[in-house]
């Protein structure tokens, strides 16, 4: 198959990642290309022999004059490498697929990270695809649900890891003037309010009173930066809350417990990556983590959303040193069910099913 896979952009973040390791898991077997601005990833991509094909996509408006220049822009393209099949991953690029759809006869897939508001013009413009992907079985429901997606239409896909890319430990807390023998608690992800980053930090501050060998590493950008180094500062923790901008396969090297403190999260990348580090995860019980995480095997939730109940879970993880080093490797041994071959098998199946339907553009489509 020649396949084309688009993103807004390819910066740190879950769907970045998860066009990273489709497209270089599809390599093997299929031409690909990956559409997107660009970003520190990149170089992710050529290097594993993946194609890119750059456009100026960067937005999150569907009417920006960027969504019509990209998409004159990628009709030779597609016209010139045949392309039979599109893959996209966020709203705009949805879009864009949409528009190469009724203009080339081009089917496309579109793929569900998370959640989204339903808004009336999500429900009336859905831009489905001729199949829908969601990540998890929660993220489906809310396509079905608030999307009003049909049911028939989504299929449920994990996301997958590639392991070797997690084997090697490369940095150790010393580089970063962190003790090695104090316990590093550590958030890493875009820093918005859903994310739970000032819940964390609540909790930290509670935490620290009666245990001084542990410190917080926070690894992400947002708007939010800023107010979140403001809140730390305030309460007095600045020597003992750090703010890094590492890659996630640096920054799980340096912390012993990984907090993923989503009100709402599609699936949860960053859990998959903390198994393969051997890193103990701590969550909320929302969304898709709930269908990687097993309460008190593989990780442990904290189930009321309070900086009381987390803080609960925390020390009891500190004072049982045995009992994290437990969930931590039974993390890695669930990553089986996450590999990178089964999502990249279950999803080349997606795409064959909908070349061998023959089907003609407009066929069998409802965006209404």
């Amino acid at each position: 198959m020649n396949l084309l896979i688009m993103t807004t952009h390819l910066n740190p973040g879950g769907i970045s990642r998860y066009v990273i390791n489709l497209s270089k898991g599809l390599t093997g077997n299929h031409n690909v290309w990956v559409a997107a601005s660009g970003g520190r990833w990149k170089d992710k991509l050529t290097d594993n022999g993946v194609g890119f094909y750059p456009i100026s996509i960067n937005t999150k408006s569907i009417l920006s004059i960027k969504v019509f220049v990209s998409f004159f822009k990628l009709i030779p393209f597609v016209l010139k490498n045949k392309i039979e099949l599109i893959s996209s991953n966020t709203r705009v690029t949805q879009f864009l697929s949409y528009l190469l759809y009724r203009a080339l006869g081009i089917g496309y897939v579109s793929v569900f990270h998370g959640f989204y508001r339903p808004s009336l013009e999500r429900r009336l413009f859905k831009f489905e695809g001729l199949e829908t992907i969601a990540v998890s079985q929660a993220a489906k429901l809310h396509l079905i649900k608030d999307l009003k997606i049909k049911e028939e239409r989504v299929k449920v896909i994990y996301n997958g890891i590639d392991k070797e890319e997690f084997g090697v430990k490369r940095c150790r807390k010393s580089d970063f003037g962190v003790n090695e023998n104090d316990v590093v608690i550590g958030m890493l992800g875009r820093i918005s309010e859903e994310k739970g980053h000032f819940l964390v930090v609540e909790a930290f501050r509670l935490l620290q009173v009666e245990h001084k060998n542990v410190c917080l590493l926070i690894c992400g950008e947002g708007k939010l930066k800023e107010k979140l180094k403001g809140v730390v500062s305030k309460q007095g923790l600045k020597d003992r809350v750090r703010f890094l901008s590492r890659d996630a396969e640096d920054f799980l090297d340096l912390i012993d417990i990984l907090v993923v403190a989503s009100s709402r999260e599609g699936f949860g990348f960053i859990v998959l990556e903390a198994f393969a580090k051997r890193v103990c995860v701590v969550a909320s019980g929302v969304g898709g983590l709930k269908e990687i995480i097993k309460d008190k095997k593989n990780g442990v939730f904290f189930n009321e959303y309070t900086p009381q109940s987390l803080v609960e879970v925390l020390e009891g993880l500190l004072k049982d040193v045995s009992l994290r080093e437990a969930i931590a490797v039974a993390g890695k041994k669930s990553l089986e069910e996450f590999s990178l071959s089964k999502m990249v098998k279950a999803t080349e199946e997606v795409y064959k099913e909908i070349l061998g339907r023959n089907f003609h553009r407009h066929k069998n489509l409802d965006y209404k």
